[in-house]
């Protein structure tokens, strides 16, 4: 039986081959790359912006990155890290940007108040109002360390590459980030009819 870090090992291995792939120009690893990481950095960049076609124009960005960067690339980390770095930074300058526009309309008078996202509406159930609440809660980094594990499936490592920071943060901030959401919902899992 294969352990975990062996096939992490391996993933990381035929990573990298595509990237050098990649780096001369082989468009077909560049095809690969898009099929393994497509969805797991759509489901990542949703959980920034609240919409599918928003999330999926962001990783066609981070691809689009990654192709016009692709004879500089450096094997620093592992590719995973790189694309959810490349990701996360797109997310959160389209943060930016969308909190600075909101600012303006608000200022000229155009927008009363932010509306909830659809999704937001439709999901109406109360669970998932509260955990989402709960995870707006959450400090900036406490929060992207739960977006990036979570919703991004990196290892631990793999978000220390993407944020810079200690092994022993990043899981430090995932349990308190865990004890933060169990105390949220615990008054909906304790409820009795």
């Amino acid at each position: 039986m294969e352990s975990r870090v062996g096939r992490d090992r391996d993933r990381a291995s035929d990573d990298r081959h595509l990237m050098e792939r990649l780096g001369r120009g082989d468009e077909a690893a560049f095809d690969s790359l898009i099929q393994k990481y497509w969805e797991p950095l759509v489901t990542f960049a949703r959980g920034f912006v609240n919409s599918e076609d928003q999330a999926e124009d962001l990783v066609q960005e981070t691809f689009l990155r990654v192709w016009q960067g692709r004879s500089r690339w450096v094997p620093n980390g592992t590719v995973r890290a790189y694309l959810f770095t490349i990701t996360r930074n797109l997310c959160l300058n389209d943060e930016e940007r969308r909190r600075v526009r909101t600012d303006w309309a608000m200022r000229e008078g155009r927008v009363a108040r932010a509306s909830p996202s659809p999704h937001a509406e439709f999901m109406g159930r109360e669970a998932l109002r509260v955990m989402n609440e709960a995870v707006r809660e959450l400090p900036d980094r406490r929060r992207e360390v739960f977006r990036l594990v979570c919703l991004g499936g990196l290892s631990y490592r793999e978000v220390s590459q993407v944020m810079g920071v200690a092994i022993p943060t990043v899981a430090n901030q995932m349990s308190a980030a865990l004890s933060h959401l169990r105390s949220a919902l615990r008054p909906i899992t304790d409820h009795r009819p």
